[in-house]
């Protein structure tokens, strides 16, 4: 699972660059079974399906050892507040199957604010954080693109 997280970590922190400038639609970045490099597809290409839909179906005919879907969205806390979030769904296939959501709250650019990330919020299915080691692996994952994991740190507000 940690190689998942690190993938996502690297996408998530892309995709926080992205959607500062307006341009995050659903994507999919997955790493094949016997593929060197990760695969990223625009999940906007249409279709008779959702693009989340389309992007879970792919991962399983490529074969994806571990896959992520990011995609803006919104989220609530538990006062009914509503956020604008991109939205992570992580999965690993080749190392023991399992899942996590990736949860980044973020203040949208506006006449009066720069763009901003609030916490991240890593669960499990159950809605539980991940563990430690999962955390830790994410992380790391932010730092492979090192211009894009600078922005992101640039941008957490605080």
């Amino acid at each position: 699972m940690q190689l998942a997280a690190e993938l996502a970590g690297e996408m998530v922190a892309q995709a926080v660059q992205w959607v500062s400038e307006g341009t995050a639609g659903p994507f999919l970045a997955y790493l094949g079974k016997s593929d060197a490099r990760v695969t990223l597809v625009d999940l906007t290409q249409g279709g008779d399906e959702s693009p989340l839909d389309y992007g879970r179906g792919l991962m399983v005919v490529r074969s994806a050892a571990r896959g992520v879907m990011v995609y803006d969205g919104a989220i609530s806390n538990s006062d009914g507040e509503q956020f604008d979030a991109l939205i992570g769904e992580v999965y690993e296939f080749q190392h023991g199957d399992g899942s996590f959501d990736v949860l980044v709250p973020y203040r949208p650019v506006s006449p009066s604010q720069s763009f901003g990330v609030y916490a991240l919020m890593l669960n499990d299915p159950d809605g539980q954080p991940v563990s430690d080691e999962i955390l830790d692996a994410f992380l790391l994952g932010t730092r492979r693109d090192a211009d894009a994991g600078e922005f992101l740190r640039q941008h957490q507000l605080r």
